[in-house]
This record gives C-alpha cells, sequence and structure tokens, in this order.
C-alpha cells in the first residue's frame, strides 16, 4: 500500500485562486489514458479550471500497466486519505473527484467503496462528497473484449467487481456525468452511469454534447504540460461543459450560491 509521504510525491497541487478564502472544497483529479499514459489535458488542464473556480485541485499520477489492480485504486484511495489528511497545508472542505475515461472508472470505484475479492484487509475505504465523470467507464461489458483482455490480463475472472456501474446504490455521492454523442464509449459509459444513480435515486446531472472524440478533455484546444495529445480538440459548445459542471457544483452546495 502506498505511504502519505510516497502519495504525496505523485501529487501535484493546485490550490485555489488567491481570490478565494477560507476553507475550499477539493477535488482529486484522476486523468484517463487507458491505464498507459496519463494526458496533462486531463490533469492539469482540469486542476486549472477548478483552481480558478475555487476548488484545491489534486492531481494523482496513479500507476499504469503493467501494475494491475488494485495498484491504481490503492493510489486513488490514498489520494483520497491525503487530502482529508490536510498534511498539504490547504484548509479543505468537502472532496470530490473528477476522472476521465479510465480515471472516471477509478473514480467510480472510489464513490461505490469497492473493495475487490483480491485485496487482504480493507475496511471502509475513503469514498468522495461529490464526483465528475467525463466519458467515464462504468460497466466493462461495454467494452470490446480485447480491450477488457487487454487492461485486466489475468484478473478477468472479476471483470464484474471492476465494474464500478454494477455496484451502485443510494449511499453513492451526487455526480455530474457528461460525454459526447460521437464518442464510442464514452456515450454509453455516461448512459449507464446515469440510469444507475438514477435508479438508486442518487443525485445526477448528465450532459450528451453532439459532437467531440473521446479524449477530448476541456475542449478548449489547448495543450498542457508540454504535450500534444492525439484526442485534444477545440469545440465552443462542447467546451460549455464546464459552465454546466459549475452551476452544478453551485447546485449541489460545493460551491457557494450563485
Amino acid at each position: 500500500m502506498p505511504t502519505q509521504a510516497t502519495i504525496s510525491e505523485r501529487i501535484t497541487v493546485y490550490p485555489a485562486d488567491g481570490r478565494f478564502t477560507g476553507p475550499r472544497p477539493s477535488i482529486l483529479v484522476l486523468p484517463g489514458g487507458r491505464y498507459r499514459e496519463l494526458p496533462p489535458h486531463e490533469g492539469e488542464g482540469y486542476a486549472r479550471w477548478l483552481s480558478n473556480i475555487g476548488l484545491h485541485a489534486f492531481v494523482l499520477e496513479y500507476r499504469l500497466l503493467p501494475d494491475r489492480f488494485p495498484a491504481p485504486l490503492q493510489d486513488a484511495r490514498a489520494g483520497l486519505d491525503y487530502i482529508n489528511s490536510g498534511a498539504h497545508g490547504l484548509e479543505t472542505g468537502r472532496v470530490g473527484v473528477i476522472g476521465s475515461s479510465a480515471g472516471g472508472h477509478l473514480a467510480g470505484l472510489l464513490m461505490t467503496g469497492t473493495v475487490l475479492s483480491i485485496e487482504d484487509g480493507v475496511a471502509d475505504p475513503p469514498r468522495p462528497d461529490f464526483a465528475i465523470l467525463a466519458y467515464a467507464l462504468a460497466d466493462l461489458d461495454l467494452l470490446p473484449p480485447e480491450a477488457v483482455e487487454g487492461l485486466l490480463g489475468e484478473l478477468s475472472s472479476i471483470k464484474d467487481e471492476l465494474s464500478p456501474a454494477k455496484h451502485v446504490d443510494s449511499t453513492v455521492c451526487p455526480t455530474f456525468v457528461w460525454a459526447t454523442a460521437q464518442d464510442p464509449p464514452g456515450r454509453p459509459n455516461a448512459l449507464e452511469w446515469a440510469r444507475v444513480l438514477a435508479e438508486a435515486e442518487v443525485p445526477v446531472e448528465l450532459h450528451i454534447y453532439p459532437r467531440g472524440g473521446h479524449g477530448i478533455g476541456l475542449a478548449d484546444g489547448v495543450e498542457y504540460g508540454g504535450q500534444s495529445h492525439i484526442f485534444i480538440a477545440h469545440n465552443a459548445h462542447t467546451a460549455t461543459w464546464t459552465d454546466a459542471c459549475k452551476a452544478w457544483l453551485h447546485e449541489e452546495g460545493v460551491l457557494e450560491p450563485l
């Protein structure tokens, strides 16, 4: 299991903009990347936006393949614990999570408090107070079998355990979900997230935008971390998801009332 010291070395902190004072809501940022990379536009890009609207953002560099589960989930839990510990020196309020694609899959496992059968001694794992899911994996049955095999390898027998949508109940936190209609993996997974959350009577808001591919991030076309990425694109309408999400954060009481 990662220690607080080791996890702090893999977290980059973006404090809330200086015009915001006092304890601030905080958020763990989990970029996507098929568990093979961590695109900066879904890490630093999100963090800079969240900081600008008044949240402390913590971007986590979780373990990737060839490290398999439970390693990335252990890192994500340790990231939430680190934020809650206050060891970073910031005053925090409610603590949430934002995840894209594979990072959204991790966020979902955090939301549902999933403990895998291959884990020992895990009890009462930390869970977020709110969640933002960007074209996030919900159910591995919605992916092509070869993609699941590449992700899980010898762990394919626990595919259902690693499908967070199968474990949603009324204890899951309020959630904002979005994807685009042109995103083959993102769209059906976003619809599944909305379905299971609504059926469990969890407050959920869903947006499906007409244009933009998988991994579009903020949809602002901006490169972050000095790295270009095949999925970075600009679409002015899709980019309004951040406005909708900010309004949702106010509606849910995460940010101050408008």
